[in-house]
């Protein structure tokens, strides 16, 4: 094509057609303008195809991750619900000794659920980065949302480790013959009833179940709302994207 356009060149100079040779010339150019041109437009049309495509991959993990993380809530859901009633039933005692107590699930005093979702610490650099505007906000939004319910867990969880747990310790409640005499009760360790039941008689103690219970009942609160805005956004990212 080079050596087709070069001979016309040739014979218009040779046959002493300046002004045609000038306009040859300058078609030529526009010819050559025209087509790089065209080869930038294919390239961006597929360096945004590409990056599209990695856009919608990163969507997908992120809808992955958020399943992962629902399940987690879901199981912490229910053991926060245990966790209340068992506090609901201590804080009952304490204030009318001839109430019973299901002393088989009373160690969910001591015990604490788990807060520590995928989706923001897999993602949360990459969605920084994400060219949709409507994706990129979401996202992050939910995020914010995430850091919210972890600051309440946080306190849920220092009120456990930090006060509860040191509490039935320094009174002598736990129970170390139940790790044995029932192991399927590991991870919630009998308490000695006649220790319990007299530190429901005790006002330091009142005030850490009352505390434990505000805790909970928050943590519980929040982590419910997360729930559904979980799952909302697992609609909307599902809907927008392509991949």
């Amino acid at each position: 094509m080079i050596k087709f356009f070069r001979k016309i060149r040739y014979n218009l100079m040779e046959t002493g057609k300046t002004s045609k040779y000038f306009k040859y010339a300058i078609g030529e150019i526009v010819l050559v303008v025209i087509g790089i041109l065209i080869a930038l437009s294919i390239n961006n049309w597929n360096e945004g195809r590409k990056n599209d495509r990695k856009e919608s991959l990163l969507i997908k993990n992120i809808i992955e991750d958020l399943s992962l993380d629902s399940v987690h809530i879901n199981k912490a859901l229910d053991e926060l619900a245990s966790q209340m009633d068992v506090i609901d039933d201590l804080i009952g005692k304490a204030l009318d000794g001839k109430k019973t107590l299901n002393y088989d699930l009373i160690g969910l005093v001591r015990y604490s659920s788990d807060f520590r979702p995928i989706s923001q610490r897999n993602h949360a650099e990459s969605v920084s980065n994400l060219e949709n505007e409507f994706m990129r906000k979401t996202i992050q939004n939910y995020f914010l949302k995430e850091d919210q319910v972890l600051d309440i867990f946080k306190e849920y969880e220092g009120i456990i480790h930090n006060k509860v747990r040191p509490h039935l310790s320094d009174v002598g409640m736990h129970n170390l013959k139940s790790l044995y005499e029932k192991p399927d009760y590991i991870d919630n360790v009998l308490l000695h009833p006649q220790v319990l039941e007299e530190q429901l008689k005790n006002v330091k103690f009142q005030q850490l179940l009352f505390e434990r219970r505000l805790k909970t009942g928050s943590f519980k609160r929040f982590l419910e709302e997360l729930k559904m805005d979980n799952q909302e956004l697992i609609i909307i990212l599902s809907k927008n994207n392509n991949y």
